[in-house]
C-alpha cells in the first residue's frame, strides 16, 4: 500500500494491511543489514586475533585499536531474537 507522500512502513500497527511486498522487501533488508554487521565484525576479530599472535607479549599497546572497534561494534552485531516490532507483545505475554 502506497500513499501520497511514499510507501507505508510496516508498523505493529498497520502490520496486517501494509503491503505484503513491502513487509518482505522490509524484512530482507533488516536480515541483510544484520548480516554485514556480523561479517565486518568478524572479519574485525579474524585481524584482532592476527595481532595478538603477532605481537605476543607487545599485544596490549600494538592491538588496542583494535580491541576498541571490535568492543564498539559488538552489541550492534548480534543476533538477537526477534524483531523490535515483536518484542513488546512478548514482553506482555511473559508479564501475565
Amino acid at each position: 500500500m502506497s500513499s501520497e507522500r511514499g510507501p507505508v512502513k510496516a508498523t505493529r500497527e498497520n502490520f496486517y494491511t501494509a503491503d505484503r511486498a513491502e513487509l518482505y522487501e522490509n524484512r530482507d533488508k533488516m536480515v541483510r543489514d544484520k548480516w554485514v554487521k556480523i561479517m565486518k565484525l568478524r572479519i574485525v576479530r579474524e585481524k584482532l586475533h592476527e595481532c595478538y599472535h603477532r605481537e605476543g607479549v607487545n599485544h596490549l599497546q600494538n592491538c588496542r585499536a583494535l580491541v576498541e572497534r571490535y568492543l564498539k561494534d559488538l552489541p550492534d552485531a548480534r543476533i538477537g531474537g526477534p524483531p523490535p516490532m515483536f518484542r513488546k507483545e512478548e514482553e506482555k505475554k511473559s508479564a501475565e
